[in-house]
């Protein structure tokens, strides 16, 4: 077997109805304005053969953790939220703790980052969505390193705070409001493999930095 038939068997280019909705998701608040303008605007994807291996593999450890949990009745996993033109899925609500969980795959070298803004004002998030249904006392987003090993496994834990979800609702509002696209933000050799709204030439998407 070749790379290519390996890549080709594991990594299909053909993207799922979540990954394909132009609403804006939890996860990609914060991130790049520029790639978030293009979605909510609906623009032709110019550079379709993105590197998905790292996303793929963070969808394999989430389906492993659904698995392991899905008999105990302690835990609600991948439970969908709407609410105010946001949707996401909580990956887990621990119901003894009233806690939202989000699971994060990293890399080693990452953890002394570990969290970072943007991933407190998505779990933030997911905690505004989900507390129309359940009690949120606080949310926890755990970091696993997919080339590390047990004993590496990090969380961090801090009590629900409607105002920093409150952050997050303004950033996609400002990027909603934009009548034109902001300015690039991530450098061209990060969007050739990762932004499906590349676009060398500007005519469509982004060039990038």
């Amino acid at each position: 077997m070749t790379p290519d038939e390996v890549r080709e068997l594991l990594l299909p280019r053909r993207k799922s109805k979540r990954a394909r909705q132009p609403n804006v998701g939890p996860s990609e608040v914060g991130g790049c304005r520029r790639k978030t303008w293009h979605k909510l605007a609906r623009t032709p994807e110019t550079n379709p053969n993105t590197k998905i291996l790292a996303a793929s593999l963070g969808t394999a450890i989430h389906s492993w953790i659904e698995k392991r949990l899905k008999d105990d009745p302690r835990y609600l996993l991948e439970t969908r939220v709407e609410r105010d033109g946001m949707v996401g899925h909580v990956d887990c609500y621990d119901l003894q703790r009233n806690e939202v969980i989000d699971w994060k795959t990293v890399k080693v070298n990452g953890l002394p980052y570990f969290p970072d803004k943007q991933k407190r004002i998505q779990v933030q998030l997911y905690g505004w969505l989900l507390s129309q249904q359940y009690p949120v006392e606080t949310v926890c987003l755990v970091a696993i390193p997919r080339d590390g090993s047990d004993d590496q496994i990090v969380t961090h834990v801090e009590p629900y705070d409607e105002s920093i979800a409150q952050e997050g609702l303004d950033w996609v509002q400002d990027v909603r409001m934009r009548g034109t696209p902001p300015k690039p933000e991530k450098r061209k050799s990060f969007c050739k493999q990762y932004c499906g709204f590349y676009d060398p030439s500007g005519v469509v998407g982004c060039q990038g930095l």
